[in-house]
């Protein structure tokens, strides 16, 4: 690769930056915030979208602004591995601009300006991480998404959400501090905390001695990504921050937060310690273990959730790990996959976060109890989260699917064994995503049997009591009456529709043409510089 100087490394994030002002002074003008919001978002995007081709032609477009302290430098890079976090965090964060407009308004949503201020804030750290061309430049701007995202989880101001909001900000000051530990342990061993390709030269010595300090540097660094990755046993946090607002669930899910911690033990792995040392050590072994235990645990704790963000939460939990999990077994396939999955897994969990804020604004159901016949009601939402889950499952044509063929590749190097924790996963992602589908397009309030797979008994609720149920009663007439009367009324919001018909664009095409969004080609680019190549 080689470094060139271009200032839109830096420019994105100083646009988010001052974004955070211009809401604030514009705090009694809401149209006019909202526009500055959505066009700043949209070229941010553009500037990100401006920089694939230099990267993807071997050159590093870089922003360096002098020594930040010692050796190290405050510079900003857009390198293949930084570009794929950076294009997922502003392509979703340009659709979630259009997706806030039509939500704060539905939602009905207090504080707007601190809001609004803190979204763009965690906006702005989340690129000053993808572009980070060190690992203190990419510590400080990991610290300042908690900044950001703090006062979203806690934004609705009840004890209940001030509570999960001092839990998370402990989860995370924690991974933070052992994240900051081991950068200096880092520094400390080889003089320098520049990511390379293929791993610091420096540290070689090290970590091939078997240095005490080497070990605590690279168990501090995962350990503290991991938080913010929600690899089990540190996910506690996730599924309780569901009390914030659904915007801020997908920007925690799909955007910033969650993606920065899996993004920083990609850097960790394949670019400050490298794929070989991390073998070497014994470390790569117990991190896939531990990812393939989080996938199908996750999947687990998922088919339990009756309420419909929690189970977004763990689908969240398990599907990070396929990001861990391909990033461990250190396979070139494998890790292309990994990462690929960063954006499809981004842009399909935000549609999906975008369906249940959608029906909760318009219907008030928050639970997968609640949801039959509503797919009759609001075909185009539910039509989407069902296009989401299919993406989850991992079926043929949709984005889910792309990733997880470079996961099955890879980990069948390994071992014949290995593809089954995928395999696993898939079945248990139909199973806790096909009766939600089901019961809002197939089913009536009236009709619906508890699921198996839920809380109801094995096989539902027996055929002839529900025939019985459905000859003594005339409610599935006037449901079917009422619903043809209020579909002119429902999904009246252009921007709420518009955003969740975008993404179920984007997840199509990823699975169709995935080389067309350029995260596939960057995977593989980053993979050959630090792994090797991908198919020989």
């Amino acid at each position: 690769m080689t470094e060139i100087h271009s200032l839109r490394p830096l420019a994105t994030i100083l646009i988010a930056f001052a974004v955070v002002g211009l809401v604030v002074v514009f705090r009694n003008r809401p149209r006019l915030r909202q526009t500055i919001s959505v066009g700043s978002a949209l070229l941010t995007l553009a500037i990100v979208a401006s920089l694939v081709p230099p990267v993807l032609a071997g050159q590093t477009p870089t922003t360096n602004l002098g020594t930040l302290v010692g050796t190290v430098d405050l510079a900003f890079q857009a390198d293949p591995l930084g570009l794929i976090f950076a294009l997922t965090v502003s392509g979703l964060w340009a659709i979630t601009a259009i997706y806030n407009v039509g939500f704060t308004d539905g939602e009905g949503l207090t504080d707007r300006t601190r809001y609004l201020a803190a979204l763009w804030l965690s906006i702005g750290s989340g690129l000053g991480v993808a572009f980070a061309s060190n690992l203190l430049v990419l510590v400080l701007f990991y610290e300042l998404t908690t900044i950001g995202t703090y006062p979203l989880v806690a934004h609705y101001g009840t004890e209940r959400a001030r509570r999960v909001g001092i839990e998370y900000v402990w989860y995370v000051i924690g991974g933070g501090t052992l994240v900051v530990g081991g950068a200096v342990l880092v520094y400390a061993l080889a003089g320098t905390i520049s990511f390379v390709p293929g791993g610091i030269p420096e540290l070689d010595e090290a970590t091939s001695s078997g240095s005490l300090a080497a070990y605590t540097a690279v168990v501090a660094l995962l350990a503290g990504f991991a938080v913010k990755g929600a690899v089990m046993p540190l996910h506690g946090w996730l599924p309780k921050a569901m009390v914030a607002p659904t915007t801020v669930s997908g920007v925690l899910h799909a955007v910033v937060v969650v993606k920065s911690g899996v993004f920083g033990i990609a850097r960790t792995v394949l670019e400050v310690f490298g794929p070989e040392a991390t073998a070497a050590m014994g470390i790569a072994t117990p991190l896939a273990v531990l990812a393939g235990a989080t996938i199908v645990l996750g999947s687990l704790l998922a088919l339990k959730q009756d309420d419909l963000k929690r189970r977004l939460a763990y689908s969240t939990i398990a599907h990070l790990s396929y990001v861990v999990f391909g990033i461990a077994l250190l396979t070139p396939p494998a890790v292309v996959g990994g990462l690929v999955h960063i954006g499809a897994h981004g842009v399909t969990k935000l549609a999906l976060f975008f369906c249940v804020g959608v029906l909760a604004i318009e219907t008030g159901h928050k639970k997968v109890s609640e949801i039959a016949g509503v797919g009759r009601e609001y075909p185009v939402t539910m039509g989407v989260f069902a296009v989401g889950a299919c993406s989850l499952a991992g079926l043929p044509l949709f984005a889910g699917f792309v990733g997880k063929w470079y996961l099955l590749v890879g980990s069948a190097e390994i071992h014949w064994t290995v593809p089954f924790v995928l395999v696993l996963s898939g079945a248990l992602n139909v199973a806790y995503f096909w009766p939600i589908v089901y019961a809002a397009f197939f089913e009536t309030p009236d009709t619906a049997d508890p699921k198996p797979l839920i809380d109801g008994p094995l096989g539902g609720r027996s055929a002839e009591k529900r025939r019985s149920r459905d000859d003594s009663s005339t409610a599935d007439s006037s449901f079917e009456t009422a619903l043809q009367t209020d579909s002119l009324l429902a999904e009246s919001s252009p921007t709420l529709v518009g955003s969740l018909a975008l993404l179920a664009v984007l997840i199509v095409g990823f699975g169709t043409v995935p080389g067309e969004l350029a995260i596939l080609d960057l995977a593989k680019k980053a993979v050959e510089a630090s792994v090797g190549e991908v198919f020989a």
